[in-house]
C-alpha cells in the first residue's frame, strides 16, 4: 500500500462537480492510496450540500462520497496538536483559519498527508506533508 492521503474539501468539491483533473487524481491514486477526509472536512460539504436548491441529489453524492473514504476523527491527541500549532503560528503572526488548522492537524495526527488546492495556508503548519 502507498501513502495514506487526506482529501480537502476544496479536492473534494471539484471531484463532487466531475472536474476532470480531480477525478484523473483519483484515477490515478486510489488503488495504491489509502484516502481519507476529515470530520471537519464532512461538516463543509454537508454544509454546502443543505445550502444548494437541489439538496436532496447533493446529499446522496456526499454521502456516496463519504462511503468511499476513511474518516478522519478530531481526537485528544489533534486537540493536543491543535493547540501546538495554533501557538506557533500566534508567535510567528501566521495565523490560518481554525477549521483549516483542524483539517490539518487531524490528517499530521492520523499520518496523512493533505490533498489540497490551498497549499498556501497549509503549509503554515509544522510536519504536515502537503500534496
Amino acid at each position: 500500500m502507498g501513502n495514506s492521503i487526506c482529501l480537502d474539501s476544496d479536492f473534494l468539491i471539484d471531484l463532487l462537480r466531475n472536474k476532470k483533473e480531480a477525478a484523473e487524481w483519483i484515477k490515478d491514486n486510489e488503488e495504491n492510496n489509502i484516502l481519507g477526509t476529515t470530520i471537519i472536512n464532512l461538516f463543509e460539504l454537508y454544509s454546502g450540500a443543505y445550502r444548494a436548491a437541489n439538496f436532496e441529489n447533493k446529499l446522496v453524492a456526499v454521502k456516496k462520497l463519504e462511503s468511499k473514504l476513511k474518516i478522519l476523527n478530531f481526537s485528544l491527541r489533534s486537540a493536543e496538536e491543535a493547540g501546538k500549532q495554533n501557538a506557533l503560528l500566534d508567535k510567528k503572526g501566521m495565523q490560518i483559519e481554525k477549521r483549516d488548522l483542524f483539517i490539518g492537524v487531524i490528517a499530521l495526527s492520523e499520518g496523512f498527508s493533505l490533498k489540497t488546492n490551498n497549499k498556501k495556508h497549509f503549509y503554515r503548519i509544522e510536519g504536515l506533508r502537503v500534496v
